[in-house]
């Protein structure tokens, strides 16, 4: 993925093309909307789709227009993003984060600081991005105070790559050693398991301990292709199954832990070239792009697809909040995300009144708030301020 400007190219398989390219959504979103603000979409043939799409209705489920691994989405997803995908909350600065706490910027603020960065010297990025520190979360928030007090230093180098490379071998540890508690949670799983899908398992933790214990820069852990291949594994008892998978989603990530955020950018992409110090710059600020998350996890029983289902939140938080049931994400740290559910919809409603002039918003609080008080099951009571 890649961009020019406001605009953004998403390079596809042919699998996928030929699969998106007869889908009626598009054609529908043609007619509906003649803005010249759309995403191109080319398959890996460079020939073109017949159809452009408005940028509007991919920030949900593509928001980190700026990252440099290409990525696909399934159909559904895509026909999706037509209903949610122009959420107006999220389409402005300084809401509070339901899940992190920590406030968000829309797309045309992160190209504002990106333009920013982009005329100004690699010493110089961790200045600018002092200015937005309200903007990141918790965790990129640690990494960038760890590397700005060393920056500080008589001696030391105002480089950002340079300042995370001097880091590396401190934090390596620490991550492995977070990575091996849950491989040892996998272990012990696994010797509940009958003598067939005991081996397959432990034939994949073996090669994952090796995996691990790498120090080289050019082999860096990767937690989807953990997942991807630990999904693979045919385990017949279901609950067993998902608590396989739960251990494996449950690895650290550098949307979660200051180590791993620091490993991984001080080492290689796509094990050949090293992040260069804009594009780690960027990263500070690119996962605090608010996107539009449902409350209750939409899918085709529930159908649950519209404003009352609607919340804003940072990219990164959504994505480690995925499908979980809404109570459970809230248990994760219910007294600290009850009060930032609560500033969000009071910041919504502010911005409600004051520059959103649609009547399906007139009510968005007040319904909204009814479906976190449902899917909570009581155990959190939220207040509409606002009687819109």
């Amino acid at each position: 993925m890649f961009t020019d400007g406001k605009y953004m190219k998403i390079q596809f398989s042919d699998l996928t093309y030929n699969a998106i390219s007869n889908l009626n959504s598009f054609n529908t979103a043609i007619n509906k909307n003649k803005s010249k603000e759309v995403v191109y979409f080319n398959s890996s043939r460079e020939n073109k789709l017949p159809f452009s799409v408005p940028l509007s209705y991919y920030q949900v489920y593509l928001p980190n227009f700026t990252a440099r691994t290409p990525r696909t989405c399934s159909s559904d997803n895509i026909e999706l993003q037509e209903k949610s995908g122009d959420f107006k909350i999220a389409q402005f600065n300084n809401i509070t984060c339901p899940s992190c706490g920590k406030k968000m910027m829309n797309n045309d603020k992160f190209i504002e600081i990106t333009n920013e960065l982009s005329q100004t010297d690699n010493d110089n990025y961790l200045e600018v991005l002092k200015k937005y520190k309200k903007y990141m979360r918790p965790v990129e928030e640690s990494v960038f105070n760890e590397i700005y007090e060393l920056s500080q230093k008589k001696g030391e180098s105002k480089d950002i790559r340079t300042l995370l490379v001097s880091l590396r071998d401190k934090k390596l540890p620490i991550l492995q050693n977070a990575q091996m508690r849950q491989v040892k949670k996998m272990t012990a799983l696994s010797k509940t398991l009958p003598p067939d899908e005991r081996m397959v398992l432990q034939g994949k933790i073996k090669k994952l301990k090796q995996h691990i214990k790498k120090t080289n820069a050019e082999a860096p852990f990767r937690r989807k292709i953990l997942i991807d291949r630990i999904s693979k594994i045919k385990i017949r008892n279901p609950q067993q199954y998902q608590k396989l998978q739960n251990i494996a989603k449950n690895f650290p990530t550098s949307y979660d832990m200051n180590s791993a955020w620091i490993v991984k950018y001080s080492g290689k992409h796509k094990q050949t070239e090293d992040w260069t110090s804009f594009e780690i710059a960027q990263r500070f600020l690119s996962s605090s792009v608010a996107n539009t998350d449902h409350i209750i996890a939409y899918n085709i029983e529930n159908n649950h697809d519209d404003i009352s289902n609607y919340i804003a939140m940072h990219n990164a938080c959504n994505s480690q909040k995925s499908n979980k049931p809404f109570i459970h994400w809230l248990y994760e740290d219910k007294i600290n995300r009850t009060k930032f559910l609560q500033d969000y919809f009071d910041e919504a409603g502010s911005v409600i009144q004051q520059n959103i002039n649609d009547k399906k918003y007139k009510n968005y609080v007040s319904l909204a708030v009814e479906t976190i008080n449902k899917a909570a099951k009581g155990k959190i009571n939220l207040k509409n301020n606002f009687d819109l």
